[in-house]
């Protein structure tokens, strides 16, 4: 069985939840399924250097010049030429696309549409969003063979938002959990901090998080704060400073190894988001035994379960007793970090794959 994965965000993203998914996927298919990814240009961290087995002539590439978003959108138009020749030339039984552009939909590929929904995020917060996406996933939605929703609570979103859907067309596969055999590499972390990791924006809830959290903030001097993303915009340093935590909230562009560090040596990793489809970096923290702390929202309770602690954003008093029994605590961080462990059961890339494939062949 040949499936077509289309070039849309393995050509935009570097590294991300989304191409890590994928990636993740091609490794743990059967060998009856082989997946054929659809690029000229890959700067992608998680297929870069790859045997051939999924990547047909594709050049590795990195930009290191001024000019970066006008060879950017060059290098996607070529990508997606590319991938619109393979749709109508490549012999394949099913196209999953990496994303909701609709530009297959028009092309009518003639094989079964699989999309992964990740989460509900751009119609529950359309204000941080084009309407384009919208309008595009929702076409997805209506118009794919087959959705595959990342977690329960994705699933109710889309039949809540979209209750034309039949449920049937709709199957829950959970993620697995990355880093197998790999070592951590340290770097020059601070002494006591709490992780955070990804974007901060919106409805990811940093700035907010961080105004409930000043009264331990205050009380706990010697406490950090260290992000696992891009830097800080002049817009969160101008917020910062003016809680005078500036000094004390650094960020890091980690590799995976340094990462695994980060989860492994922090107090806590939090979650503060207001919504995720899945959430996972709460499996990277259970994998790195690492004490999770959680909004009380979405998804969260559900991967989770009882390994983490939950608080409610927008309740100082809420945030900073959840933070603190994380820091107070050493015997009950233990118990998270084991019920962590136990829990990470339930997810398993393989098993992922296996329902994936299910999934396609019950549409040939």
């Amino acid at each position: 069985m040949r499936v077509l994965f289309d070039y849309q965000k393995f050509s935009s993203q570097r590294a991300g939840g989304i191409t890590r998914y994928f990636a993740e996927l091609f490794s743990h298919f059967s060998p009856e399924v082989e997946p054929v990814v659809s690029l000229k240009f890959n700067r992608n961290m998680y297929i870069s250097g790859a045997d051939g087995l999924f990547l047909r002539n594709v050049t590795d590439y990195d930009f290191r010049f001024r000019g970066r978003k006008v060879a950017l959108a060059a290098v996607e138009r070529i990508n997606r030429a590319y991938s619109e020749y393979d749709i109508r030339h490549q012999d394949y039984d099913i196209l999953h696309p990496t994303y909701y552009g609709c530009y297959l939909f028009d092309m009518k590929p003639g094989r079964p549409v699989v999309t992964t929904i990740h989460d509900m995020i751009q119609e529950l917060y359309p204000g941080d969003f084009d309407r384009k996406i919208i309008r595009d996933k929702k076409r997805h939605i209506f118009e794919s063979d087959h959705i595959v929703a990342v977690s329960e609570n994705t699933k109710k979103d889309i039949l809540a938002l979209y209750p034309g859907i039949d449920p049937s067309k709709v199957s829950v596969i959970y993620h697995g959990t990355s880093f197998r055999d790999l070592e951590p590499e340290g770097g020059p972390w601070p002494a006591r901090y709490l992780l955070l990791v990804g974007r901060r924006d919106g409805y990811k809830n940093f700035l907010p998080f961080v105004r409930d959290l000043l009264p331990l903030m205050e009380k706990e001097k010697d406490l950090k704060i260290v992000c696992a993303g891009e830097p800080l915009s002049s817009h969160e340093g101008r917020e910062l400073a003016g809680m005078g935590l500036y000094d004390r909230v650094s960020t890091v562009r980690a590799t995976d190894a340094q990462l695994l560090s980060l989860y492994m040596n922090a107090e806590a990793f939090v979650f503060p988001s207001l919504y995720e489809g899945f959430g996972l970096p709460v499996l990277e923290a259970f994998r790195a035994g690492c004490p999770v702390c959680l909004s009380d929202a979405s998804c969260f309770p559900e991967v989770a379960g009882d390994a983490a602690l939950y608080f409610t954003p927008g309740d100082s008093e809420s945030v900073c007793d959840a933070v603190f029994k994380c820091l107070d605590n050493k015997y009950l961080c233990a118990k998270l970090v084991e019920r962590g462990r136990k829990r990470l059961e339930m997810f398993d890339w393989k098993s992922s794959a296996a329902a994936l494939e299910k999934v396609y062949r019950s549409l040939l």
